[in-house]
């Protein structure tokens, strides 16, 4: 496989509860070195007292409901561990206006310092990249010819989400996402 020096980035995505961005119930992580996908980890989170009720609404898009939460990780806990896996590169998710909305939330609640990282997304990229008639994740995977994954399960949707980057960065001759970003014309 070959690599790409510097193009470091880790992709998240989280799925909620309800509502509430501060409901964080699972999180997918795609760790990416030097081009390459290193590392994914995906879990359920028990969300924080207070913000864990499972609305029917979220259940249906998710499949995650109450009752498999149970002795999942505390959000502060995973807030930790996202802590490590994320450091201080730059993050992605296909919609990065909502994840990045739970990870503040749930990085406050957890007592952890306010991120500083570079913050970007992957269907920003897809609609400078190309003219889809829709953008959602699982059309710009088919677009790009990628493995098939099951939508909304937080683990395959980073992975996703790392893997149309990673195409983009390919088509455009990019060694950071900042220099992918620039390539296509966005600020």
């Amino acid at each position: 496989m070959e690599t790409t020096p510097s193009l470091d980035f880790t992709a998240i995505d989280f799925e909620a509860a309800n509502s509430d961005r501060a409901s964080a119930c699972a999180v997918g992580v795609a760790v990416v070195r030097d081009g390459i996908i290193t590392h994914t980890r995906s879990w359920l989170i028990h969300p924080h007292t207070g913000l864990d009720s499972f609305d029917r609404y979220a259940t249906r898009v998710h499949g995650i409901d109450a009752s498999m939460v149970i002795g999942a990780p505390s959000l502060e806990d995973s807030m930790q561990t996202l802590a490590g896996l994320i450091r201080g590169g730059p993050v992605l998710a296909h919609n990065i206006r909502y994840d990045t909305a739970v990870l503040r939330a749930s990085f406050e609640i957890a007592g952890l310092p306010r991120l500083t990282n570079e913050f970007r997304c992957t269907e920003t990229l897809a609609r400078a990249a190309f003219r889809l008639p829709k953008n959602k994740l699982a059309d710009v995977a088919a677009y790009l010819g990628l493995p098939e994954f099951a939508a909304h399960n937080a683990g395959d949707d980073a992975r996703t989400c790392a893997r149309i980057a990673l195409a983009l960065a390919a088509r455009h001759n990019a060694t950071s996402i900042t220099g992918l970003y620039r390539g296509l014309g966005i600020e």
